[in-house]
């Protein structure tokens, strides 16, 4: 069956304000039918039909519908039927996002896709190098708020990541502008509507609003909540149509970053300093770089749930600092494991990424953004240059750094829109040895008694991630250097990575000479020959090092678990699930977690509230009491996750 081409979000908000009231509340109904409907290429575009008399035509440039008139049904009801909506709803969005000028000459105009879980968990979410996904599409004017002007030509992409107060007129005073006021106006009243509504109240209608709000916040510069917009409408959609990349848990997390967001730019006009972080930018700049000195430290295949995949390769300068290089295009886990291979985009090395992370890099006339990641313009030149071993300096630095601080940097970093994390922040370099472990979950120890889970960084089978920690597991005793990144998800929990062995005698590794003393575990596969038993009563037992208490993995809080609970509930059901919730206000009090219990309380009671008019008759408020109540909920438990979390790290 011939795929539909992407719909720009105005031509769906178009066509949906075309159809009469009657109908609007027809079109989720008439989408499903639509699923059934034949799709024929043509020479410009698709046509579908619908039955013997009626088809409708997409007429796509690039592969994209970018006019309403360029759908078109050729039914009587035409243009204001339900068939030309329902097979516009059930195409996907256009989610690029206009570019600037490029900053320097050869310099790509986007730096394209953002995943949300680097090393195969993508949120845009960098590529998730760094997810948190690939983001934004665009949408036109929010039920009940006037529309803004349309800011002045080229100011929707801000050239070099200048913020967006400069690209929709800042105000005199630093502030907001009445547009930018306005765009965060009708962001916010979505978004409430949309959690009132809940995933199973989300249908074309609600999320067509949603699309032409970030429409307009975009268009004014508010680039951060209409990132946040953009995954929050790409999850709804993903929900309803139980598409199996859906995660409840990242929608959540979504949603309440454009209300905090939305609500902050729509209240009172913060310092101009402090509107950066709120505004955003259109794209990250890449500078200059002087001359670098680069050695590689680890390659990560990354396989994203929004349908990214691909390459990073970390890289270090002699003053110890992170830097990235990506390889990320459309594609799924078979194609992360050919990325590694293919030859990294910087200058003309002719080295492929498994090969740059056991050498090095000496680059001139480089770019790359402020997080660190590199840029791939005409004018870079780079060499090979000899690589470090991770004993040797300036890599061996990055092992040195205490782990409360290393935790700390980490946690900090996860909190930061995927944008602004350097390249890196989120990593761990640890020196460990090896309980035991089950399946591919292995327990290490630190030198300071901190016991952590080892988990695989993702779970496709063609990556290696889980063969390696099952026979790692095996390694009991084992001293080794790891790589890792943070999971602020659990307690005590890292993805790995990348091992070295520290010694060339005792439980340990014995790695081929070509691999310069370290495994990527996505791509190297380890094998069994190459471990070094030592005491055969105490390698090889797999589960062994589970017997004890002490190495136990720890478990979360059940307390800020059974919060998380409530806020996602909310999420998928609504507001109408919340009000007829049972109270469970007083397990959290239990708990200690005295102020969570009063946020619970006050949401539950702002669900159940129904105001009346004069005469008695009940009428329906605007939902904001409740959702600014979930979003203290929701903020307060991301904070008390996050402590309890970073709590687990220490001895």
């Amino acid at each position: 069956m011939t795929a539909l081409p992407a719909v720009t979000a105005p031509v769906l908000a178009e066509a949906l304000d075309a159809l009469p009231a009657r109908l609007r509340r027809k079109v989720d109904d008439a989408v499903v039918r639509a699923r059934g409907w034949p799709v024929t290429g043509t020479a410009d575009g698709v046509s579908v039909r619908v039955d013997e008399s009626t088809t409708v035509t997409l007429v796509a440039v690039d592969g994209v519908v970018r006019g309403a008139a360029d759908a078109r049904c050729s039914c009587l009801l035409a243009p204001n039927c339900l068939h030309r909506m329902a097979v516009l709803a059930l195409a996907p969005v256009d989610d690029v996002v206009p570019a600037g000028p490029p900053t320097s000459p050869g310099e790509p105009a986007t730096d394209g896709p953002a995943t949300d879980r680097p090393g195969g968990a993508a949120t845009d979410r960098q590529v998730e190098p760094a997810s948190g996904r690939p983001v934004d599409p665009v949408a036109g004017p929010v039920p009940g708020v006037p529309a803004a002007a349309a800011p002045p030509a080229g100011a929707a992409a801000v050239a070099g990541g200048t913020t967006a107060a400069v690209a929709a007129g800042a105000a005199s005073d630093g502030g907001l502008t009445d547009r930018q006021r306005v765009a965060a106006e009708g962001l916010w009243r979505v978004a409430v509507e949309v959690l009132s509504a809940g995933v199973v109240g989300c249908g074309v209608v609600l999320r067509t609003a949603l699309l032409r709000a970030v429409h307009e916040a975009r268009a004014n510069g508010l680039y951060r909540a209409a990132a946040s917009g953009t995954r929050v409408a790409a999850g709804l959609r993903a929900a309803r149509e139980a598409e199996p990349h859906h995660r409840l848990a990242e929608l959540t997390d979504d949603l309440r970053e454009l209300l905090a967001v939305s609500r902050r730019l729509r209240g009172a006009a913060p310092p101009a300093g402090d509107l950066g972080p709120l505004l955003g930018v259109a794209r990250r700049a890449y500078d200059p770089q002087a001359g670098l000195r680069l050695y590689g430290l680890c390659t990560v295949p990354v396989v994203t749930d929004s349908g990214y995949a691909g390459v990073v390769t970390y890289l270090a300068d002699r003053t110890g600092r992170l830097w990235t290089v990506a390889d990320l295009a459309p594609g799924d886990a078979g194609r992360a494991v050919g990325a590694g291979d293919a030859t990294v985009a910087v200058g003309e090395s002719g080295l492929s990424h498994r090969q740059l992370t056991r050498a090095g890099l000496v680059v001139s006339g480089g770019t790359a953004s402020e997080s660190g990641q590199l840029g791939a313009g005409r004018a870079v030149r780079a060499v090979r240059a000899t690589g470090a071993g991770w004993a040797d300096e300036p890599l061996a630095g990055l092992w040195t750094q205490p782990l409360p601080e290393q935790v700390r940097r980490a946690f900090d970093a996860v909190t930061l829109p995927v944008p602004e994390r350097p390249a890196g922040a989120d990593l761990l370099f640890l020196t460990v040895r090896v309980l035991g472990g089950h399946q591919h979950a292995v327990l290490v120890e630190t030198g300071d008694g901190t016991v952590l889970t080892l988990t695989a960084a993702d779970e496709h089978a063609v990556l290696l991630y889980r063969d390696n920690l099952r026979l790692l597991a095996g390694a009991v005793g084992a001293e080794l250097r790891l790589v890792g990144r943070l999971d602020p998800t659990r307690r005590a929990t890292v993805q790995a990575l990348s091992v070295g062995s520290t010694s060339t005698d005792g439980p340990g590794f014995d790695l081929p000479e070509s691999w310069a003393g370290h495994a990527d575990l996505g791509y190297d596969r380890l094998h069994s020959s190459q471990l070094r038993a030592g005491d055969p009563g105490t390698v090889g037992g797999g589960s062994a090092g589970l017997a004890g208490s002490a190495s136990r993995p720890r478990v979360g809080d059940p307390a800020a678990e059974l919060l998380r609970r409530q806020v996602e509930r909310v999420v998928s059901g609504g507001r109408a699930v919340q009000a007829l919730a049972d109270p469970v206000a007083r397990r959290v009090r239990l708990a200690r977690l005295d102020l969570g219990a009063q946020l619970l309380t006050t949401m539950g009671d702002a669900a159940r509230a129904r105001p009346r008019d004069a005469f008695g008759r009940l009428t329906d408020d605007d939902g904001q009491a409740f959702a600014q109540s979930w979003l203290a909920l929701a903020v307060y438990e991301a904070a008390a996750s996050r402590a309890l979390a970073e709590a687990s790290w220490l001895p």
